[in-house]
């Protein structure tokens, strides 16, 4: 289990227990960003890691992987769209279920 798997688990689970429709990863110029977005179509933003950590989430969902463990809980990511630009790179993570250990 690593940093960044345990770290993405915590991250989807305060977004299921918020009711949020979705989560969105930023990394902006080296400055990292998580937007949970909830129903009313409003957002909340959540302390993100270091950037390097979440760049290692983003490129691990880029890859394929779907499944991401903590202690608790077992995420998997049904629905992710990652977007790439010269600076920014963003996934919003749109669909995932969780499961206990």
């Amino acid at each position: 289990m690593n940093k960044h798997d345990m770290f993405l688990a915590m991250v989807l689970t305060n977004a299921k227990r918020a009711e949020a429709r979705g989560v969105v990863l930023t990394i902006d110029r080296a400055e990292a960003r998580i937007d949970m977005l909830l129903l009313d179509g409003s957002s909340q933003p959540m302390t993100p890691p270091p950037a390097e950590i979440l760049m290692k989430i983003i490129a691990n969902l880029e890859r394929g992987e779907r499944e991401f463990v903590s202690h608790v809980f077992v995420i998997l990511i049904d629905d992710v769209t990652i977007q790439r630009g010269p600076e920014t790179t963003v996934a919003h993570i749109a669909k995932w279920s969780m499961e206990h250990v």
